[in-house]
């Protein structure tokens, strides 16, 4: 195949501006749609020997556009020959050599003649078959056809149609197509149709620049027209523009924008030609928390805060514009005024908040309905001090906390929630529980109580932080726990990809939260005492509904953790794991951490390949009427090999390492059992012909399966060469992250 044989491909759907949290996935899709498209199309060079190298597909994205370029198609398919199966020789041709009538049938519905078809040899005899050639067809023709499907194809969390109910769907409006084959002279316009939209070889520049439109002839020709026309078309070069213009707007001011990846992001996905303007605000507002300031500034107004050195913030804020510039400060001015506006707001609602402070908030809770099925919040708190209560008593016991803390904690619990009845939260809802926690500290609050508050609603992500105290993982707990099992309680619990009451977020958090903080408590009983507790509930689930949902529900968000977030081997979570309560992390962890310290010995490796061998025999070899379990009986031991295994595992279950938590010990323990246990399988015949022989060395075996998997089932643990498998494919198998 010649370079000539191939032709550039591009393609770009103009439309309203996309909401830039879905640009980025919408560049993707298309991208994976079209090149999909193209392969089943057959237009992707083959990658036999000697064809051509295959240039990547590209795409790019801006609010207005979603764009692909194909360097190189190929400009018409390659002829397709198939060999269509047809019936049995013995069927379709009779003892003199002529086809039968299921031959014809099969030439008919094939429109071929008799003559046309040959006997091919298959696994299961003589058949006869049909060697098909359908002729490739130009590029310009398939693509007409495919490129429609592509486009209207993609997915949106949330699209519209703007031609009628009929009409297709897609994120915003299409305005215009441009669908191009070739570069040059030789360009062609792909010819289709979306929603009354006709392809052409033409593309708009930035909004605010020229409403006329820009005729191309390729992708270079497209991508410097554009760039001359004020359009960025890669979202990377416009991150790399954004952050250029911040740090050129602070040069030597000793000033320095606050890092927010997310804001960065949306700029990114909002502009086209990103220019960067400082403004300023009045400094009495810095008497605000830097929390509010910088929420007012991100979420409302998509500002970067800024900075000194020290991290004290400065009255400035900086903004990246959409057009080329601000000459005469008209925009600048604006943004200022709306942003004191928005500072005004919130310094009245700093102030009035205040004349009530959180503890006389507490009746108001009665007023906001936690979720329809569950009550208010006041019946939460409720619920979450009973929790809280519990929760304290046992780390007490353990010696991990004071009875100052108890108090702290169920302060903490008490005041939680009360900032939801606030105005600064009713009109920045993404402030809740820091605003509670600010408010605290502002009416005097312990520390550990405002802190709490502040933090009790992390963490919210597998990379989010911790609450900063142990009261603070209390208060979070109890939080969370009650979420969970009143969700389940109340039928809400995870369907699919489906979360709509966030459990799965929260069962993320209960779990980091335990493991981070070395906590041990009763986490079922205290789901289930909630479950079954003071809800709101006319019909709740069935207790043992309940609890099946919650163990799987929490062996599938310990299973996360520990694979997706930490880290570790999917054989070695899924051997630990079984073996474990999954409301007991801590326990799974330390197991866990134990056969990592371990599996790379060479005893140990082949501690995991006897512990296979065991179970293979006791559940395929062996049968019920070969053995029924019960003690060894060491009348019966005949070869000094099983004498000296008995001997030396027996020594080993006494040795109550595992049961005193001693996990790496006791594993190290069973890996020295190597020598007995291949010395066994060298001299020893498992299957006797003595029946009680055979039935005392399947007891043997019997025993050594049970303490393989008393701290995991080392059976799971896979060979180094069966581990290398990427950890990304192995979490894959972990549903629903958050």
């Amino acid at each position: 195949m010649t370079p000539e044989s191939t032709l550039p491909l591009l393609i770009e759907i103009g439309c309203e501006e996309i909401p830039a949290r879905f640009l980025a996935q919408a560049q993707k899709d298309f991208g994976d749609r079209l090149n999909a498209a193209l392969a089943e199309a057959r237009l992707l060079a083959s990658a036999d020997a000697g064809a051509i190298h295959q240039p990547p597909l590209q795409t790019f994205s801006t609010p207005r556009r979603l764009v692909a370029c194909v360097p190189a198609i190929l400009g018409r398919q390659p002829d397709n020959t198939q060999e269509i199966i047809g019936p049995p020789v013995k069927v379709a041709v009779d003892a003199a050599g002529k086809h039968t009538r299921a031959a014809e049938s099969f030439a008919q519905k094939n429109s071929a003649d008799v003559r046309e078809l040959i006997i091919i040899m298959t696994p299961k005899g003589e058949y006869l078959a049909l060697k098909k050639t359908t002729p490739g067809r130009p590029a310009l023709d398939v693509l007409s056809e495919i490129l429609p499907g592509v486009i209207t194809g993609i997915t949106f969390p949330k699209s519209m149609y703007w031609t009628g109910k009929s009409g297709p769907r897609f994120v915003r409006p299409i305005r215009w197509i441009l669908a191009l084959l070739g570069e040059g002279q030789q360009t062609k316009v792909i010819q289709f149709e979306i929603a009354g939209v006709k392809t052409g070889d033409f593309t708009f520049g930035h909004r605010t620049n020229s409403e006329a439109s820009i005729r191309v002839t390729g992708f270079k020709d497209y991508a410097q027209k554009l760039n001359q026309s004020q359009v960025e078309l890669e979202p990377e070069k416009r991150r790399e523009k954004v952050r250029t213009e911040c740090k050129a707007l602070l040069e030597g001011s000793g000033l320095r924008v606050v890092e927010d990846k997310d804001l960065e992001d949306w700029i990114v996905n909002s502009t086209e030609w990103p220019r960067g303007l400082m403004g300023s605000f009045d400094e009495r507002f810095l008497k605000l928390p830097r929390e509010i300031l910088i929420t007012v500034m991100r979420d409302h107004q998509k500002y970067f805060a800024v900075e000194d050195g020290k991290g004290t913030l400065s009255p400035s804020f900086v903004t990246l514009l959409n057009v080329a510039g601000d000459p005469k400060g008209i925009i600048r001015r604006g943004h200022e005024r709306v942003l004191a506006a928005r500072f005004s707001d919130a310094e009245f609602f700093w102030n009035t908040d205040q004349k009530i402070p959180l503890r006389d908030r507490l009746p108001m809770l009665e007023k906001i309905t936690f979720q329809a099925k569950l009550g208010t919040y006041g019946d939460k708190v409720r619920r979450m001090e009973a929790m809280a209560k519990q929760i304290c008593a046992t780390l007490e016991g353990q010696g991990k906390m004071t009875a100052s803390d108890n108090v702290n904690a169920l302060r903490a619990v008490q005041l939680c929630k009360c900032d939801l009845t606030t105005q600064m939260v009713q009109e920045f809802t993404e402030l809740q529980g820091i605003v509670g926690g600010l408010y605290a500290k502002a009416q005097g609050e312990p520390q550990l109580v405002s802190d709490a508050i502040y933090d009790h609603y992390l963490p919210q992500g597998a990379e989010d932080k911790c609450p900063r105290s142990l009261v603070g993982a209390v208060t979070s707990l109890a939080d969370k726990i009650d979420s969970v099992a009143a969700g389940f309680a109340a039928g809400l619990e995870p369907t699919g990809s489906s979360d709509p009451f966030g459990l799965r977020r929260a069962g993320n958090g209960i779990v980091k939260v335990l493991l981070e903080f070395n906590l041990e408590v009763r986490l079922m009983d205290l789901l289930l005492e909630t479950a079954k507790g003071n809800l709101p509930l006319s019909a709740p689930l069935p207790e043992q509904d309940i609890r099946s949902g919650l163990l799987a529900f929490f062996t599938e968000r310990l299973q996360y953790h520990l694979e997706g977030v930490l880290g570790f081997p999917y054989d070695a979570v899924r051997a630990v794991i079984t073996k474990v309560r999954p409301d007991y992390p801590t326990d799974a962890l330390l197991r866990l951490k134990a056969v990592q310290s371990l599996r790379g010995s060479q005893d140990m490796q082949a501690l995991c390949h006897a512990a296979k061998r065991i179970k293979n025999i006791l559940a395929k070899s062996a049968t019920g009427h070969d053995w029924q379990p019960g003690l060894v009986d060491e009348m019966h031991l005949k070869e000094p090999a099983e004498v000296e295994l008995e001997r030396a595992s027996r020594t080993i279950e006494h040795n109550g390492l595992g049961e005193s938590g001693k996990y790496a010990e006791a594993l190290a323990a069973m890996a020295s059992l190597r020598p007995h246990v291949d010395l066994f399988f060298d001299k020893v015949l498992v299957m006797a012909e003595d029946k009680a022989v055979r039935q005392n060395r399947l007891r043997l075996l019997g025993r050594l399966d049970k303490l393989f998997a008393s701290i995991a089932d080392l059976s799971q643990i896979e060979s180094p060469a069966s581990t290398s498998v990427d950890a990304s494919t192995a979490r894959m198998t972990v549903t629903g992250g958050e």
